[in-house]
């Protein structure tokens, strides 16, 4: 019986062929080496508390403003972007204690006239809930000297059910928090005097 003619990658020397693996493993490293963006360490801002709120039947979305700010005592091209992060703590009072389901505290971020949805999380009767949510913040500032975000946050009662209404709601009350965590591209630490802020206007 004849043996099958060899492929061509097994006619290359062992050595050759041990050299060629190399190769193109430190090929496809440098390939992720060179794609790989420089970034600081990450900068967290303060806990910014907000005041606490009720939601109600006739009032149930209510929308907080944030403002997010870096600043740097020394001058820098390099741009900035970061996350900020939403706590609330939501406790359900309901209006008929036999309600079912029960509703949803949802978090989003009002872009123009539409809500991007972020997280939501079920409501227990007589227990404070945590629903927490992550937004991003791109690097739409070219100098950390002095970049700010305007955020528009969004809490919403939202029913469980296939009709989407609230029955006999009752009430929720919110507490909230928020803060931002914010860092420097294209370099591998921030600027001089790096801080970074969050506050209501």
């Amino acid at each position: 019986m004849r043996r099958a003619r060899p492929s061509v990658f097994e006619r290359i020397p062992t050595a050759a062929r041990a050299w060629a693996s190399r190769l193109v493993l430190l090929l496809a490293c440098a390939s992720v080496v060179a794609t790989s963006r420089a970034r600081s360490d990450d900068v967290a801002s303060q806990v910014h508390t907000g005041a606490p709120f009720r939601l109600t039947a006739e009032t149930f979305k209510v929308t907080r403003t944030l403002v997010v700010r870096t600043s740097a005592q020394e001058k820098s091209s390099d741009p900035v972007e970061g996350e900020v992060h939403i706590q609330a703590k939501a406790k359900w009072t309901p209006g008929d204690p036999i309600q079912t389901p029960p509703p949803s505290l949802a978090i989003g971020y009002l872009e123009g006239e539409l809500t991007s949805w972020s997280q939501s999380g079920i409501l227990e009767p007589n227990v404070a809930v945590t629903v927490e949510s992550v937004t991003y913040l791109g690097e739409n500032c070219p100098t950390v000297q002095g970049c700010e975000w305007t955020l528009q946050v969004v809490f919403d009662v939202q029913a469980n059910s296939d009709s989407g209404t609230l029955t006999a709601p009752g009430t929720v009350d919110v507490e909230w928090t928020a803060q931002a965590f914010m860092h420097v591209l294209d370099d591998s630490s921030a600027p001089k005097g790096f801080t970074v802020s969050v506050s209501e206007p």
